[in-house]
Parts: C-alpha cells; structure tokens; sequence
C-alpha cells in the first residue's frame, strides 16, 4: 500500500483522524472480534495511532505488526513506561520508579535506563514513551504522582527528567514530558475529579515549571498537558489541558515550545464528568493542542474536529500545522523507513535486569536504629504486608524472597482495613516469641484511589503488633508513611517494582551483590 506522506494529500476527515491517538490492548484484540473489527475502522479511518495497555510484549508485537500493514499512514503506538514496559504489560524488564533514582542520583544511570526502556519498547513497535513524569512532588499526600516523580527538589527533577528524555530519544523514541504546567502540589487524583494548583505565577515559574523549561530548553519530543485548574494562569477555571491561555499563551508563546502537544487521557474523570466528548475535542483543540489521546469514542472525536475544520478555516491552517508535526515526528520515529531495524526483546533482558538492579540497590535508604539492619543471625522473625488492594503478590515474592536469603523461618499474614478485632488478636498470639517484627507496605499512587497514606485503624493495628518488639518497616512506594508509621527502623525502597524488592532484601541480609 502506497504510504501518503504529503499534508496536502490529506482529506479533512484524514487530518483528523490524525489527531487523534485511542486505547488498544492485545487482551481485548485477540479475545473479541468486536473489538478488533473496530480498531481495524479506526486504523482505515486514518487515525493517528494508539496507546497500548494490557497484554504480553509477544503479542502486542504481533498485533502492532499487523495493524501497519492495514494503515496507509504508518501509525504511532505509544505506552506509559515510565518504569519499563511492565507498567502496562506483563513481561519486558521491570524499573524502579522516578523517585529512586532519584535517590540515587546518579544521572549516567538515569540515561542508560531510559534507554534501555525504549530499546525495549521500540523492539515490539512503540515509538513514543509517555514519560517522564516532570512534576516535583512537593505535596506528600498527591495519590497520584508520589513515586512517579523523581522527587521534591526541582534540581533533581530537572536533571534526572533531562538524563530521561535524553536517554529515550538518543534510539529515536519520542519521549514526552508530563504533567504540564505542575501535577505536583495537588491532593487530588485526576483520574477521580479535576484537582486545582493553587499558587501564584511567581509560585509556579519557581518550582513547578522549571522542570519543563529545562526540558524544553534540552529538546524534548512532546509535553503532555494535564487535567488540573490552574486559576493563575485561567481565572476560567478549565483544566489546563482544555485551556487555550495555558496553551497557547504560556507554553507556546512565553515558553516558546513548538514541539508536540498532548492532553492527558480525556477518558479521566476530571473530563467525563464536566465536558462531553464533543466539548472537550472542540476545547482543547481551539486551545492549540495538537492531539487529543483517549478520548471516549474515537470515531465521535474524528468527526467532531472534521466538522470543526471545514467549517473554521483559522483552525484548519491549525490542524494542519499540528498534523505536519506528527508526521514529522513520525518519520524521525524511522515509521516511513522501508528497512527498520530489528530489535529482538530476550536478547535485551540480561543487561537491561543488571541495570535495574543496580540503580534499586542505590536508591535505599535507612532510618532509625540501624543495627537491625542486616539481620545476620537466625532468629524468630514475625512479619506482615499491609496492602490497600487486592494485590497481594508484591507481599508474597518479597516475604519467600526474604525467608529464602536468611535461610530462616518467616510467618507473614496480610493485613487491610478490613481485618477484625479477632483476626488481629490472632496475628498478635502468633507474632508474641517474634524477635524481630517486620512490616512491609505495599502502598503506591494508583489511578482511581483517592489516597495513598494509611488510616488511623492500620497505625493503630502497626502499634498493636510492634508493642515491646524490635520492628522494622519496609516502605515498598510512599515514602512518606515514615511520618506516621511507628517503627525502629526504617528501610525505603521507593518502588514496588521486582528489582526493589530484591535490593530490599539483599539490603536485609546483608549479602553483597557484584553488578557488572
């Protein structure tokens, strides 16, 4: 099939559909037929592409593969991998969250890791990495941010989201700088409602943009723009990615960014339930959006911004620009390319394992009495993973991962708000010849929870269990439950991801590790 290349080959239903990128997941390709015959509508109708979620890296390659060879313009797929394709698949190497390398920083390792997770994802058919997570988490309660960023200083946000973009661009990835203009400060998930950054201009060109700047300064691929109210930029109150004086006004024209803009995923909460889809596609592309990701009903999308551009010409000349922009960004991507390179995924692992590791073991940190760390000698150790899910095989691996190191017992029950009066006495008989209680907190930001710190029942329940015993606590996520948490000693990982986990407990046992 012959690859259109020109803007003015398009139609103005193709240049629409080229602004649009839809939600894809492998799962859902393979197992309904409905579901495929209508990504395969989309992908005839011309639309931009997709971001992916769900599925193995096998046969997410595979469908990618086959749906290029259906698009007359090579699509681009894209994915949140901020910390490795496992954010959203099943297989590939697991990271560490931002936040631990930050702690590590050493930004050499920031570099190779982002590299390595666009070798990763470029090698089944992704071309844009959605990251890295530019916020500075300057609020310990954001539920949404928290580990995804690199931490609460601006400079080490600057320099570690610069190493990031760099690293992912040098194999020609599209990175993507995100949550314009500061997702930081809030309290508020975005997924739930619409969160609002209450601070002056001065405020905000002081912290919560300098990040971007750096990045725009260094040359990033895209910014992604987030779904918060900013009333010193809007006194409207829309969300800035709705939001033509945030836009248009401050990124493109104060900042001087013309690369590519993209909106938060418009199928969040803070959109549905405030705009329709019609609205929210009318809103953010008169705001100077280039393209709209995951809005509820694709194809409602596309016709909704064909029929605004035959009728507008001032936004057609707009959307023209921005489809040059995605072309570009397209054929710089190697998508135009009649010979692309071949990556293969299992070839990658080995290294890519080593450097995880590597940057988990130097982001840990220690609080408190730290002579309980590492636990040398065999002795009767009590432990619990508290989780707020049901999401209980992070505690599983990290307690059988533990006992196996110390070649020692280890007796470990999960703990929830949930848990009765009853249970918990039970649990306290069983922990009472303990030597040493150790509990392992598996909270995380998670899209749709409205908070990541532990209730008064749990402190409670944390004080019950560690009452005249030597404790120890491993924070596997927020970090800043140190603050609240009754413990001797203090082990922080910043992560819940596999190579955390095992720096936790090589850290525990005090085994030395040799990393190339």
């Amino acid at each position: 099939m012959e690859i259109i290349t020109k803007l003015n080959d398009l139609s103005p239903l193709k240049l629409a559909a080229q602004c649009i990128i839809g939600r894809l997941s492998s799962e859902d390709y393979y197992k309904d037929i409905n579901y495929r015959e209508n990504i395969k509508s989309l992908v005839k109708s011309g639309i931009c592409g997709f971001c992916i979620f769900k599925g193995t890296t096998s046969e997410t390659k595979k469908m990618i593969d086959e749906l290029q060879s259906l698009s007359e313009i090579p699509l681009i797929f894209c994915a949140d991998f901020e910390n490795g394709l496992t954010m959203r698949l099943q297989d590939g190497t697991a990271f560490p969250h931002a936040m631990a390398f930050g702690k590590a920083d050493e930004i050499d390792l920031t570099f190779q890791c982002a590299k390595a997770i666009a070798e990763e994802a470029k090698a089944i058919g992704i071309n844009w990495n959605l990251a890295p997570v530019c916020d500075v988490n300057s609020n310990p309660d954001n539920p949404i941010i928290n580990i995804r960023s690199f931490g609460e200083n601006s400079e080490i946000v600057e320099s570690h989201s610069n190493e990031y973009i760099q690293g992912i661009q040098s194999v020609n990835v599209l990175s993507c700088a995100k949550h314009f203009p500061g997702h930081g400060d809030t309290a508020i998930d975005s997924h739930l409602s619409l969160p609002v950054l209450n601070k002056s201009r001065e405020e905000l060109f002081a912290l919560e943009l300098k990040p971007f700047i750096n990045a725009i300064n260094n040359g990033v691929s895209s910014i992604m723009i987030g779904h918060l109210s900013v009333p010193s930029f809007d006194d409207s109150c829309l969300p800035a990615s709705l939001s033509k004086k945030i836009i248009s006004s401050i990124l493109k024209e104060k900042l001087g960014y013309n690369g590519l803009i993209i909106t938060d995923a418009l199928d969040m909460n803070s959109i549905t339930s405030n705009y329709s889809n019609k609205q929210a596609i009318e809103l953010l592309f008169k705001s100077g959006a280039d393209i709209a990701l995951l809005p509820p009903d694709c194809s409602e999308a596309i016709n909704t911004l064909e029929s605004l551009i035959t009728n507008d010409a001032d936004l057609l000349e707009q959307v023209k620009i921005s489809v040059g922009k995605i072309l570009e960004a397209k054929k710089w991507c190697g998508l135009f390319d009649e010979n692309k390179q071949q990556i293969n995924l299992n070839e990658l692992a080995e290294k890519n394992g080593k450097l995880a590791l590597k940057v988990a073991i130097k982001s840990i940190s220690i609080f408190g009495n730290r002579e309980l760390i590492p636990i040398r000698e065999k002795i009767s150790i009590g432990g619990f993973a508290f989780i707020p899910d049901d999401d209980i095989q992070p505690g599983v691996l990290f307690f059988k991962m533990f006992a196996q190191a110390l070649d020692n017992d280890c007796d470990f029950g999960f703990i929830n708000d949930e848990i009765s009066g009853e249970d918990l006495q039970s649990l306290k008989e069983g922990v009472s010849k303990s030597d040493i209680i150790l509990l392992a907190f598996f909270y995380r930001a998670k899209a749709y929870k409205s908070t990541i710190n532990v209730t008064d029942k749990i402190k409670h329940i944390v004080s019950e269990l560690s009452e005249n015993k030597k404790t120890i606590a491993v924070l596997f996520g927020n970090p800043y439950l140190k603050e609240t948490i009754n413990a001797d000693t203090y082990l922080l990982t910043y992560s819940d991801s596999l190579p955390s986990i095992a720096a936790s407990i090589v850290t525990l046992s005090g085994r030395q590790l040799f990393i190339d």
